[in-house]
């Protein structure tokens, strides 16, 4: 079934899926401010999915939206109500996601969430595009959207980042000159680190042995280390924090390693297959602030959110995205998300992912086994049978070598 199809005959069934304040945040965020042409936020939605998921033109999505009753509008009025709607539409699509088991375990802070994913044109081998995105939770919008060439790497350089925001991000990120700079213009990080890219030291200058200092971590068993690292001539203090993976999560991860040591010619470390039995992050937020399993879990919401772009990358057609008006794009992006989202709708145990293998909270435990009832919880349905233990704290001295 074409896309127009489905939001043209399966519409009921769709605005159900919605969150069911629409009119409310539609009236709030001033999406709607004259009910002339359109009349009710879901007539808003419908048409910012014609043109962002279904890609017609302003003109295709004018006739269409006559067609199916929405108002007479111009091409000229339809850019001007997405306009108006871009900010509405990221609330609907944080909102969505929040339903639909988005983390809620996070401290009352303004996180932005930074990613990007890789687009090859139709035929192509590699990678052809990036899309860098940033998405604040706080304000439920996209703060940034970058497209460049494959050249644009990975890095915390290209986002903005306000005081007091925390800078939620992957390995990818995890460069000390990068995360300094965060640091300098007064934000905070949680952001995952790899065993070799991004040393650290003990509170006393001693060069850190990542496996030693977690190899007594047992199952469902957090860690949370006083630590530093050095970039430009400065250091920077903050917290190691760890748990033990479960082992099939664990074996995951070893395959990843042997991969790419393999495609990169490079040799297999034994230090690195031990690190890979645990999922480790830096943050400089202090524990009263980010207690140890809210960090963990804030960099699952990171993970959540990963998989929201991994599935946008199936329906994202570069060459259709509208980039010259950034309202507009805005518009046409949230659009593009929402139409992957309740196309994957069924796939109901995606958000219940925990990347450790196991959830660390009761009610999560239970909501995966329900999931798991209805037969959406897949082969990794049965990785969150750990328990919860009790994180360790300390200055990480006592397992760190000799500088």
């Amino acid at each position: 079934m074409e896309k127009v199809d489905i939001i043209e005959t399966q519409w009921p069934f769709m605005l159900a899926m919605m969150p069911a304040d629409l009119e409310e945040t539609a009236s709030a965020k001033l999406a709607i401010v004259r009910r002339r042409g359109v009349s009710s936020a879901g007539d808003l939605l419908r048409l910012a999915l014609l043109y962002g998921f279904c890609d017609l033109s302003l003109r295709q999505t004018a006739a269409r939206a006559s067609l199916l009753g929405l108002g007479e509008l111009s091409d000229v009025a339809v850019l001007h109500r997405l306009e108006k709607a871009a900010d509405w539409l990221g609330g609907v699509v944080v909102g969505f996601l929040r339903e639909r088991g988005l983390t809620h375990r996070v401290p009352g802070l303004s996180v932005q969430v930074v990613d990007a994913t890789a687009i090859s044109r139709p035929g192509s081998k590699g990678t052809d595009w990036r899309v860098h995105v940033s998405l604040d939770l706080a304000e439920e919008r996209i703060t940034g959207v970058e497209v460049t060439d494959v050249r644009g790497g990975e890095t915390l350089d290209r986002h903005e980042v306000k005081p007091g925001q925390v800078v939620l991000a992957d390995r990818g990120y995890a460069h000390r000159e990068a995360v300094a700079g965060v640091l300098e213009a007064g934000g905070h990080v949680v952001v995952r680190l790899s065993r070799n890219g991004f040393p650290l030291e003990n509170r006393r200058g001693k060069a850190l042995d990542l496996p030693g200092c977690m190899e007594g971590l047992q199952i469902g068993e957090m860690g949370d280390w006083d630590v530093q690292f050095e970039a430009g001539g400065r250091k920077y203090e903050g917290r190691l924090v760890a748990l033990r993976q479960s082992e099939p999560a664990a074996e995951h991860e070893r395959k990843r390693i042997r991969r790419v040591a393999s495609h990169k010619g490079r040799k297999l470390e034994a230090r690195s297959l031990k690190a890979a039995g645990f999922l480790y992050v830096f943050t400089d937020l202090p524990r009263e602030v980010l207690p140890t399993a809210e960090a963990l879990e804030m960099y699952r919401l990171r993970w959540q959110i990963e998989i929201v772009f991994k599935r946008l990358k199936s329906v994202l057609d570069l060459d259709g995205l509208r980039a010259k008006n950034p309202d507009l794009a805005r518009a046409y992006l949230y659009a593009k998300i929402l139409g992957a989202l309740v196309a994957q709708e069924f796939c109901h145990d995606t958000l219940a992912f925990f990347p450790w293998g196991y959830a660390l909270f009761a009610e999560q435990r239970q909501s995966m086994a329900v999931a798991a009832d209805l037969g959406g919880g897949g082969e990794d349905s049965d990785w969150w049978n750990g328990t919860s233990g009790n994180p360790g704290h300390g200055d990480a001295d006592a397992a760190a070598s000799p500088v």
